[in-house]
């Protein structure tokens, strides 16, 4: 596996030099993977696939990344923006007891409005298995829902843009 990723870095390092000569030089943002679309120093993917929350992160993080952290005003609109009318995984999650992004940061449940009225509600009568619903997607509208994690939706992943 380390071959394919020395190969994508490559690869990675070689649209960015690409990009800096088709722009004279500079480039505003960093340059992110084929595939990936750049936003302030982030790259976001956009799945078109349908995964359990645990198997988009683990995808993310086979991608040198993470399912997405939104901690900005500017990060949550440009998401909300491309993820409108679909529901889409992104890296928070209350599986240790309080909803935290999965780099860890705490979420705070400051604007209510991000959720879905009555949302979260820990759900269990989904006729799943064990558990209640401990993940959380971007509902059609954009604002939040928690739900089973091994439902399977497309999902948002985020890592830092290549600065090179």
């Amino acid at each position: 596996m380390s071959t394919l990723d020395s190969l994508r870095r490559t690869i990675d390092g070689l649209k960015c030099s690409l990009e800096r000569f088709m722009n004279n030089g500079s480039v505003d943002v960093g340059c992110c993977p084929l595939g990936w679309d750049p936003f302030t120093s982030s790259c976001f993917l956009f799945s078109r696939q349908s995964l359990s929350w645990h198997e988009a992160r683990d995808f993310c993080n086979g991608q040198q990344g993470h399912l997405a952290v939104l901690l900005t005003d500017k990060d949550w609109d440009f998401v909300t923006r491309h993820t409108s009318g679909t529901f889409y995984w992104i890296g928070l999650t209350d599986e240790r007891g309080s909803w935290e992004w999965v780099n860890q940061t705490p979420y705070a449940m400051n604007r209510r409005s991000e959720w879905m009225p009555g949302q979260p509600d820990a759900w269990t009568r989904h006729g799943l298995g064990l558990g209640d619903e401990d993940c959380a997607h971007l509902h059609f509208d954009g604002r939040l829902n928690d739900l089973h994690c091994s439902t399977r939706l497309r999902f948002v992943c985020q890592r830092h843009s290549v600065r090179s």
